[in-house]
Formats: structure tokens, sequence, C-alpha cells
């Protein structure tokens, strides 16, 4: 239901990086790349943009980032806001430069969270919470800082051993590397499975999820490694789940043996072709559902069930509920 929150929102357009001074460059170079690959592959023209308190800010890798823009003094709905996490000390003040941050979160970007989405990495969510915005709401941080953030904002709910927390229109994510989580969780909310997996292979990521994080899509499970062949068949599969082309035939399609194709899905994947085309095949029908009308016996003949029988069948399999009574639930 989160992932239909952010995808029922106005197109996406623009994605604003907020960069506090001793930014960490991973926590920033990781989510930039991933988003700004929608516009380098011509699927989207997203700009993305990096905007802070100052026009020159020194990271604490040692690299100097400028021309940095101001932070914007109004934004549209759709946009985009990620708070980059930085090093700074947790027992002193903020700086006047963190202080700037947190008062354009409060002044711009609260009022509009809802018509936006907020994000942070890392220990961004300090500068949230320092703005009031993780009051009464699930978040996380760098694990080294859950139980910091805990005690300086009681209101809020931090949650321990996650990569992304999503609590509606607000995200947040863990440390360093999981920005790059995050950034793919927004394309695969914002433009579906198949646009995330071809910005992944692109920038050869893989999909993560902890056991509590927001479920993964299952046309972006079992990606996580790095075999073209592999990868196309799934391709092929996620674009028409219904399709009932024999095994035999699909394999010689990739100029694979059959034998051969099971053995490497299998040892790719971590599960075999049928299960995986039959888990594609129950992600379809759930949608069909919940968004049509058509009665079962349409929607399992859709699906590429050989029968009403073995829809049933592969349904009793991950469902405790009737398809019948799912669909009103």
């Amino acid at each position: 239901m989160q992932a239909q929150h952010l995808a029922s929102r106005k197109e996406m357009r623009r994605v604003f990086f907020v960069v506090p001074p001793q930014v960490h460059m991973l926590d920033l170079g990781g989510p930039l790349q991933i988003l700004s690959s929608l516009s380098a592959l011509g699927i989207a023209p997203i700009e993305t943009v990096c905007v802070g308190p100052q026009k020159e800010i020194k990271s604490f890798q040692g690299v100097t980032l400028s021309a940095v823009r101001p932070l914007p003094a109004r934004l549209g709905s759709g946009d985009v806001v990620i708070v980059v996490g930085c090093k700074f000390s947790l027992d002193e003040p903020f700086t006047p430069a963190q202080s700037q941050i947190v008062k354009w979160l409060q002044t711009v970007v609260k009022p509009l969270l809802g018509d936006i989405v907020l994000a942070s990495v890392c220990t961004g969510a300090f500068l949230l919470g320092a703005a009031g915005l993780l009051d009464q709401r699930d978040c996380t941080t760098h694990h080294d800082h859950l139980a910091r953030l805990q005690q300086r904002h009681p209101d809020a709910h931090v949650l321990s051993n996650r990569l992304l927390v999503e609590d509606g229109a607000l995200i947040t994510s863990a440390g360093v590397s999981a920005g790059i989580d995050l950034a793919l969780h927004l394309i695969a909310c914002r433009f579906g499975a198949a646009t995330a997996i071809r910005v992944a292979r692109e920038n050869v990521v893989p999909f993560r999820r902890m056991s509590r994080d927001p479920i993964l899509d299952v046309q972006l499970r079992y990606r996580d490694h790095n075999h073209l062949a592999i990868h196309a068949i799934q391709d092929f599969l996620t674009e028409q789940p219904g399709c009932a082309l024999p095994y035999q035939e699909l394999a010689s399609r990739f100029a694979l043996s059959y034998r051969h194709l099971a053995r490497l899905f299998q040892q790719e994947c971590g599960i075999t072709v049928k299960k995986y085309q039959q888990q594609l095949r129950l992600a379809l029908a759930r949608r069909l559902l919940k968004c049509s009308s058509l009665p079962i016996e349409r929607i399992a003949e859709h699906c590429g069930f050989a029968s009403v029988q073995a829809f049933r069948s592969a349904w009793r399999q991950e469902e405790v509920l009737a398809p019948s009574l799912w669909r009103i639930e």
C-alpha cells in the first residue's frame, strides 16, 4: 500500500539532494548516480539538483563540492527531497549551516509533506528530527546512531535492523550504501519494477531488503546476480507472465538447453524457473483480482494457468483466503 501511495503522486520531475557540510560522499554519490540514470538512459527527464546552505561544501572525505545551489524557496507537487548524511558531533549544538537546513525543512518542506516525498540517508535523519518531521513516525538511521536518534526524539519510532523505513511520504534509510536502496525503491514506486531493474543492472547493484523492510515486488526479487542470460530470461517472463511457452522452447530462445537453463536459473536465483514463473503469474492474478471484475476463470486463463484448478492449487500455496474472498478484503 505504501508503494501505491508514492506511485499515485504527480509525476516526479525534480529530486533535490540536500547537502550539509562534512557530507559523506557515498551517502550522496550512490543515490545521485542511481536517480541520474533515469535521464541518462532516456527513461524520464528527471532533474537532480544538489542544494545546500553553502555554494561550496567540503565533504568528510576531503573532496570539496562546488556550484551547490541554494536551498529552494519553493517546491512543486511531486518533487522529492533527499537529506544526505554527514559527519557531525552528536554531543554539540548544530552549526549555523545545519540549523539553516533545519529551518528550511520546517518552513518549506514540512507544509508540503504529502504533496512531496521526503527522504533521508544515514545521519540525515537527525536533521529531519530536529525539524519535527519524525514525531509519531517510524524511521531509521545508521545502526551506530539508532539509540541517539531515539534519545533526541522520544516521540519518534526508531526501528533497528532496517535498510529502509517508509511512513507515508517520508522514507528514512540506514547508513551509507542504503541510499542506493532508497533510490531504487523510489524508482520502483514511481516508474515500475521493469525500470528499477534496468537502472539497477546498468549500475551493477542488487536489490536488497531486510525481513521487515518494504517488501520487494516479485519482479524485483531474485535479481542479485550478474548472469546476463538469466536476467534476459527473467525480463522475458516478467513482461509476459501468462506466456505458456514450453520450457524447452524458452531455453532455445536464449541458446540454452532446458537442462542447462534449469541448472543456471536455480544456481543464480535460488529458485526454479517454474516456481519463479508461478510467482509472477500469482502477482498478476492479485492485481487483476483487485483492479478488475474479471471472473476467476478468465483471470486463470489470462495468467497462463492451464485450468482454474491449476490456478487454485498454485494460489493455495501462497494465500490462505480463496481468490473470491481475497478480492473483497
